[in-house]
C-alpha cells in the first residue's frame, strides 16, 4: 500500500514572542491571499501576551509549535524549516502585512531560474511609500545596510536584480538551497541568535553557487517600522554578530585586509561602544573571543579556509 504525502509549494514559517499586536494583521494578509498552495506554521518563544491564545481560537489552519522558553528566531525558524514540506520556504516577521498577490509573486520570482537560491521582497514601512529594504549589500568597510532604506519608493526600486543578501522579514528560499547550507541540523545558525542572521544564510547561499534576486513585484508593508534598534542590547548583538559573520565567512585574503579596515575604523569606533556601553562592549568581546573557534569550524567544514 503507498502513501502519499500531500505536499505545499510554500511553507510560511511566522516566528511569534508577545505579538498578539500584529499576528491578526499578518495572518489574515496571508489567507487573503490569491494563491493558495501553501501552509503556515508559527512558532512561538514562549509568549506571555494573548498570541497563542489567538492563534488557537482564530487560526485552526495554522500549525503552531510552542517553544517552553524563547529561543530567538533563529533557532525557531529551524524548527520550523524541519517541520515544513514545501518545496520553498517563506520566512516572514511576525509584523509583514502582504499586499495583493504577493505569494504568487514570489513564487514567480524563485522559480524564475533554477539557479536562485533565494528572492527577497519589496518591503515598505507602514506608510507603503518609504522603503525598509530590496536587499542587503555591504560596504567596504564590511558594514551590512538594507539597500533603499528610508528612501521613497520609485522608478530606481521597480527592476528585478540580483543582490548580496536579503532581508529574513519577507524572504522566500528554495529548499534545495538551504540544504546545501545546513549544519548540525541549523539552517539558520543559531549561534547568531538575532541580527546578521539573514546576512550569513545569505553569503553561504552565495558561497555555494546560488544567485539571490531582489523581486519587486511581491510587496509587503512592516508594520512596526525598523527592527534595527539602536538600544544597548541591539548594539551588543550587532558588534558581536558582525565580527563572527566575517570571521565565519569571509575568504582568507578577505580577512587580512579586514585587519587593516580595523585598524583604520574600527576600533575606533570600538573604543567609542566601550566608553558609552562598557557593559555590553565587554560582553560582546568575550563572546566573539569564545566563539570564534566554534566559526572556524564551520567555514572548515564548508570548505572555505
Amino acid at each position: 500500500m503507498k502513501i502519499f504525502i500531500l505536499m505545499k509549494a510554500i511553507s510560511i514559517i511566522l516566528v511569534t514572542f508577545n505579538s498578539s499586536t500584529h499576528i491578526e494583521s499578518c495572518l489574515d494578509s496571508i489567507f487573503n491571499q490569491s494563491f493558495k498552495d501553501y501552509e503556515v506554521i508559527v512558532i512561538d518563544n514562549a509568549s506571555t501576551d494573548e498570541t497563542k491564545s489567538l492563534l488557537k481560537a482564530k487560526y485552526r489552519d495554522v500549525t503552531l509549535l510552542e517553544n517552553s522558553e524563547n529561543f530567538g528566531p533563529c533557532h525557531a525558524r529551524n524548527q520550523g524549516i524541519t517541520k515544513a514540506s514545501g518545496k520553498f520556504i517563506l520566512c516572514l516577521d511576525h509584523d509583514v502585512k502582504l499586499l495583493n498577490n504577493f505569494l504568487e509573486n514570489m513564487r514567480k520570482a524563485i522559480e524564475s531560474q533554477d539557479t536562485i537560491g533565494a528572492a527577497g521582497a519589496k518591503i515598505l514601512m507602514v506608510n507603503a511609500k518609504t522603503i525598509y529594504s530590496t536587499g542587503i549589500y555591504p560596504s567596504y568597510l564590511w558594514r551590512f545596510y538594507d539597500i533603499g532604506s528610508g528612501r521613497e519608493d520609485g522608478p530606481g526600486f521597480r527592476e528585478k536584480k540580483y543582490v548580496f543578501g536579503v532581508s529574513a522579514a519577507a524572504v522566500i528560499y528554495r529548499r534545495e538551497a538551504l540544504e546545501t547550507i545546513k549544519q548540525n541540523e541549523e539552517y539558520f545558525d543559531e549561534d547568531f541568535f538575532y541580527f546578521f542572521e539573514d546576512v550569513d544564510v545569505s553569503w553561504r547561499i552565495k558561497k555555494r553557487g546560488w544567485h539571490l534576486i531582489y523581486a519587486p513585484d511581491a510587496e509587503c508593508l512592516h508594520i512596526s517600522g525598523r527592527s534595527r534598534n539602536k538600544d544597548k542590547i541591539s548594539q551588543y548583538l550587532c558588534m558581536r554578530n558582525r565580527y563572527l559573520l566575517i570571521m565565519k565567512n569571509e575568504s582568507s585574503r578577505g580577512l587580512l585586509r579586514c585587519l587593516i579596515v580595523f585598524f583604520i575604523y574600527d576600533l575606533w569606533r570600538d573604543l567609542f561602544m566601550l566608553i558609552v556601553n562598557p557593559k555590553y562592549f565587554l560582553k560582546a568581546a568575550f563572546e566573539v573571543i569564545k566563539l570564534l573557534p566554534r566559526m572556524f569550524k564551520k567555514r572548515a567544514r564548508e570548505g572555505f579556509i
